[in-house]
């Protein structure tokens, strides 16, 4: 007997059924007489089934015995799957049964795997018939002996000379042998060969194989020369090797070897893995879209060839039938017979995954050994078929048993591919159970460094700091492909005549570019355009072609807002296809909220004082401050959407300019703009969570998720303050002295205003923000200004900021500060009893001042720190410090006696 033939042959349950039901029923049952068959070899009699579940992965059946001479019970669970059977189905029986031998010393227990066992489940099957008295394993070889012995089955020899799938055929007509017959160059299959013990194939059983197991192939019985017509000859499966990108900036392509940028850990692991492994196997590598899957790929492909090995990376969009995954393999296993890196056994076959599997066994590798690397991209693109994807499984599993240094990886989109229960999710992780798995993470500061600089490159010249800063900001999401678009347009804008200066000052976002790839289209490629987005991926001969069609395809293949992948159609991007279908764009804005409304009102006021329109350096004079602070103030107006960008100028938009209520249209616009922002949403799912947000918490998420942009501890709570207060201007959140919270219905507190009226400064810190001399000068100024004069510009803001939240100023539509509240001075000097009263009514001042009453010599930081512990606050020390400082100086101006401070 053929040991190497039996080892590998498949046990197949083949009948007829009216319905998908009775053909389960049937098989099921012909499966019982098989087994009951099988046992009776060995003595067995009076089989009786327990259970039998007929699934997608084969037939399962629990089956108890006695033997008919001892009497000896025998237990005995059947998996005749598609695939090797795995550990835990084994140890689940094992565990049976040594709970049976409890019972009875003398009960048998048999495992059925068909085909046969995974190698580590072998090892584990081996380790239990030593330590079981009692226990069996049976496979596809011991099955092929036993009923070889029983004179069951025909000669192997009967068969093709050269061969592979070599199958137990059972029917209710009997038992048969059925090959592939092997092409002698090729090594392909040409057609099926079916041979029975003693007598001829009957007609049936040839139709059945026809039926179910030849893939449209001919059957024949052995000896005949001419076989059937074949129901079907199918083609090859057409393999597309996915293409690296020909420059930094050709978004459109993942990036080159030689474009690649970062990943230095992850990429010198996996190589380690790669090079160093002796046994072949599988890795999974998951990330979301665009993060740069296929981009690693190509680059590990360059390393493992540099390394001396072959690799190859497939595109998964054009795969489409199961045979998909054994002309994959061979593709890459002739690639590696080329380049001498294994040589082919004899009996090399190609015929199904199963024999490419074997032929690999066989190989000779010459030493030293050296990788082999196969990348299925786009791997997403797979579960749509639950065939493929058991083929690929099956795959993952079956690569295991190679000794040598082969490699199968699969890319796939998390954010694509859901994780929850069902097809294709059951399979999905068996691959990953099967396989190594690495997560891709986002690009992070230096990488986009490095992408920043090869941008300087291209337009020759240093970077604008603000364009600079805006493309760090919005390439925090971590996506290579989304920069290099950027960078794209900015390269072009420049080569146009854009100045940077201008391009900073433009609305960075995937939907701006996305309107302009639009833009520059003809309605007729507008037309075609989206009718492949709805289908994407689709198949060339799927389009209603015509002249005129060509044509178009032809231009959006150079404009490369398509791409042709084997004889399909797809649009560039996820992303892209996405926004064509529906209008939206998955790619939230991100950008930084530096500034508080408190500066933007100032400038809104004085825009809209001059008709709407002012230039930078007109606004800077009236404002009393530089061009910077103007354009700093503007800044976050302009990402809202309030502002245009104009050179050198300072203008409302035209609607808000025309609203009848200003102020609530441009509320409108930033409540718009902010629920688009990425920042909104995790700060919404926050509040979800929690009841209040502190500003400590939200700032520690900012940090988090705007990973390409470097700033100190204090600078992201600034961010954070100020991101809060443009929240509850828009009346998306509400402000409290420790965080924010939701906003409820019924909420009847004002959310600030930024043409009249104060900001709402609560989370600003606690009162006071400074030390009093600057805000009394700034009092008396306003009463008599000829007789005193105005603040230090250094001083004058928080002057102006701590008299607003007392409430003693005002300010109107043109920017003029004037005191709301006179009764704060008496005979032409501040009202120091007055001033107490006002101060007293800021949370926690009049506690302060009692302790400092109490112990005047009360040291800054035990002052401050009570006041923050009163104020439910979270500040670093030197703030605790600093405000500890402020009031005993606001304590002094409103006449209460302190002494020199105790040391802290």
């Amino acid at each position: 007997m053929d040991q190497i033939t039996v080892d590998t042959a498949a046990v197949v349950v083949l009948a007829e059924g009216s319905s998908t039901s009775d053909l389960s029923n049937k098989r099921g049952h012909l499966f019982e007489k098989f087994i009951a068959k099988l046992l009776a070899t060995q003595g067995y009699g009076d089989p009786h089934p327990e259970s039998l579940n007929i699934t997608s992965e084969g037939v399962e059946l629990d089956i108890a015995a006695r033997h008919t001479v001892t009497g000896e019970r025998l237990i005995c669970e059947c998996k005749a799957y598609t695939s090797n059977v795995r550990v835990p189905l084994l140890k689940s029986f094992l565990g049976k049964f040594a709970l049976a031998r409890a019972d009875d010393e003398r009960i048998h227990g048999l495992f059925v795997a068909l085909p046969r066992l995974t190698a580590d489940a072998k090892e584990t099957a081996d380790a239990a018939q030593v330590k079981l008295p009692g226990f069996r394993y049976l496979g596809s070889y011991e099955i092929c002996e036993l009923l070889q012995k029983a004179n069951l089955l025909p000669n192997w020899d009967e068969g093709p000379r050269i061969r592979s799938e070599p199958t137990v055929v059972v029917t209710e007509h009997g038992i048969a042998l059925a090959a592939c017959e092997l092409d002698t160059h090729t090594r392909r299959a040409s057609r099926w060969v079916v041979w029975a013990r003693g007598q001829d194939v009957p007609s049936p059983v040839i139709r059945l194989i026809e039926r179910h197991l030849s893939k449209g192939l001919s059957v024949v019985a052995s000896g005949r020369e001419v076989g059937a017509v074949p129901m079907h000859v199918p083609s090859l499966p057409k393999i597309v090797e996915v293409q690296g990108s020909t420059s930094d900036f050709e978004y459109q392509l993942p990036a080159a070897p030689e474009f690649f940028i970062g990943r230095k850990v992850l990429t010198q692991s996996l190589l380690e893995k790669l090079v160093g492994r002796r046994t072949a196997g599988s890795m999974v590598i998951n990330a979301k879209s665009g993060w740069g899957k296929s981009s690693l790929v190509l680059h590990l492909q360059k390393e493992v060839e540099k390394a001396g090995g072959v690799g190859t990376v497939i595109d998964s969009r054009t795969a489409e039938r199961s045979d998909f995954v054994s002309a994959a393999m061979e593709r890459i296993i002739q690639k590696a017979v080329e380049k001498k890196v294994l040589e082919l056994p004899p009996e090399a076959a190609f015929s199904s995954l199963h024999s490419i599997v074997e032929t690999l066994k066989r190989a000779k590798w010459p030493s030293p050994l050296r990788p082999v690397f196969l990348a299925f991209d786009q791997f997403e693109n797979i579960f749509r078929d639950p065939d493929l994807t058991r083929e690929f499984r099956d795959l993952s599993f079956l690569i295991r048993e190679v000794k040598a240094p082969f490699t199968i990886s699969f890319s796939w989109k998390t954010d694509v591919v859901a994780w929850t229960e069902g097809y294709p999710f059951g399979l999905r992780n068996d691959i990953r159970d099967a396989s190594v798995v690495s997560l891709l993470d986002p690009f992070g500061p230096r990488e986009v460094e490095a992408l920043l600089r090869r941008l300087e490159k291209s337009v020759g010249g240093k970077l604008n700091r603000d364009l600079r800063q805006r493309l760090r900001e919005y390439n925090s999401q971590g996506l290579p492909w989304l920069f290099k678009k950027f960078g794209a347009h900015i390269i072009a804008e420049i080569d146009g005549g854009v100045s940077q200066d201008d391009l900073a000052k433009q609305a960075l976002n995937a939907r701006s570019l996305f309107e302009t790839d639009l833009a520059r289209l003809s309605p007729s490629e507008q037309t075609v355009l989206r009718t492949i987005a709805r289908a994407a991926p689709v198949a060339i001969a799927d389009l209603d072609f015509d002249v005129s069609t060509g044509t178009v395809l032809d231009s959006l293949l150079h404009q490369r807002l398509v791409v042709q992948v084997g004889h399909t159609i797809d649009i560039y991007w996820d992303t892209f296809r996405d926004y064509l279908n529906n209008g939206s764009v998955a790619i939230e804005d991100s950008y930084v909220v530096r500034y508080a409304p408190l500066g933007a009102s100032r400038l809104l006021r004085v825009v809209i004082a001059q008709g709407g329109s002012i230039s930078v350096p007109d606004a800077a004079t009236q404002l009393d401050t530089t061009a910077t602070v103007v354009f700093n103030y503007s800044r976050e107006l302009r990402l809202f959407g309030v502002l245009n960008a104009e050179p050198n100028r300072v203008t409302l938009e035209a609607d808000l300019l025309t609203s009848p209520d200003k102020e609530e249209a441009i509320r409108a616009r930033v409540s718009q703009a902010l629920r688009r922002h990425k920042m909104y949403k995790l700060a919404a799912d926050m509040l979800a969570r929690e009841d209040i947000v502190s500003i400590q918490q939200f700032a520690s998420t900012l940090a988090a998720e705007f990973r390409a942009v470097t700033a100190k501890s204090d600078s992201w709570i600034t961010y954070a303050r100020s991101f809060c207060q443009w929240l509850e201007y828009a009346s998306l959140v509400r402000l409290l002295p420790n965080g924010m919270s939701r906003m409820v219905d019924g909420d009847s507190e004002p959310p600030g205003r930024l043409l009249s009226g104060a900001v709402p400064i609560r989370i600003r810190g606690a009162f006071p923000a400074a030390s009093p001399g600057p805000a009394l000068q700034l009092l008396l100024h306003l009463s008599d200004p000829s007789t005193h004069v105005r603040p230090l510009r250094r001083g004058f803001g928080t002057a102006v900021r701590n008299l607003m939240a007392l409430g003693l100023v005002d300010t109107d539509d043109g920017e003029r500060i004037s005191l709301s509240d006179r009764s704060i001075l008496s005979s032409g000097a501040v009202d120091v009893e007055r001033l107490r009263e006002v101060v007293e009514r800021q949370r926690g001042m009049r506690e302060a001042f009692a302790a400092l009453e109490a112990s005047p010599g009360l040291s800054p930081l035990s002052l401050g720190t009570a006041h923050r512990n009163a104020l439910g606050a979270e500040w670093a020390e030197t703030t605790t410090l600093s405000v500890g400082k402020f009031i005993r100086a606001w304590a002094r101006a409103c006449g209460i006696h302190t002494k020199i401070r105790s040391t802290d």
